[in-house]
């Protein structure tokens, strides 16, 4: 088998699979904008691919240092989820329009020092300036810009004059005035679900039938519980046996105790 096919199987089990853990994309789009910051990247990876399985679209969206250095490499790690696609650059204010909001899992000095100065000259800057304009929610994760953070000191750039990271942090400041959340990368799916409220389509009659005490638990010991298997469980009314070994994602979580879903503990 030639490694293009390999990949494309790869990302077809992928798919099938990201969809049976809550990839139904009924949550809406989001634009995850990308600078050239590479501070904590597989994170970044990592988060982006949790916002897909809490059930939002995503739209990509790069500056031009960023797609040169690692757009391509962004788009080889979500290869294969679905409900991921590209900004057009012709279409990005229609795009924003039907958007819920902007996301930034790395953001860089430069993207933050125009944003503070209102400057909007690529893509990204673009989007995160009239997101802004229009009232929509930008949540930026700000490690490869936050002067004091253990990524950039770990890469030696806490060595100048004080005055520049004042500087930084003054445009960090600048851009949460005008309305951006600011958050860690390592917390930016649950910043998103926070803001954007954990679920868009519960009907209130959906609300009104907890699972009856009666019907068995489902068993999802030593697995994944997403937002489906909450969903799943509320619609036949049953509880979710899970174990120590069990993973919840952030939804999920919430989900469950939004629908009164139980979450039953091995003894």
């Amino acid at each position: 088998m030639e490694e293009k096919q390999l990949q494309e199987l790869v990302a077809l089990v992928i798919s099938r699979l990201a969809q049976r853990l809550g990839a139904d994309g009924r949550r809406g789009h989001l634009i995850v904008v990308f600078s050239a910051a590479t501070v904590a990247f597989q994170e970044a990876i990592r988060q982006v691919r949790f916002l897909v399985l809490d059930g939002f679209k995503v739209k990509l969206a790069f500056s031009p240092t960023a797609d040169e250095f690692f757009g391509q490499a962004v788009r080889n790690e979500l290869a294969g989820f679905p409900h991921v696609g590209q900004v057009e650059p012709t279409k990005w204010l229609s795009e924003l329009t039907e958007a819920r909001a902007v996301v930034s899992p790395l953001l860089s000095v430069n993207t933050v020092s125009k944003v503070s100065q209102l400057i909007a000259d690529n893509l990204v800057t673009n989007l995160i300036l009239h997101a802004l304009f229009t009232g929509k929610p930008v949540i930026l994760a700000g490690n490869g810009a936050d002067p004091s953070g253990s990524g950039r000191t770990k890469l030696g750039f806490d060595k100048g004059n004080p005055a520049l990271s004042r500087a930084i942090s003054d445009r960090m400041r600048t851009a949460t005035d005008y309305g951006c959340r600011l958050t860690d990368v390592h917390q930016l799916g649950e910043a998103v679900n926070s803001i954007l409220g954990s679920e868009t389509n519960l009907t209130p009659e959906s609300r009104e039938h907890p699972p009856r005490p009666d019907r068995r638990p489902l068993n999802r010991r030593g697995k994944v519980v997403t937002a489906a298997d909450i969903r799943h469980a509320h619609r036949v009314g049953a509880a979710i046996r899970i174990s120590s070994g069990s993973l919840i994602t952030p939804l999920g979580r919430e989900l469950a105790l939004q629908l009164c879903v139980p979450l039953v503990a091995d003894g």
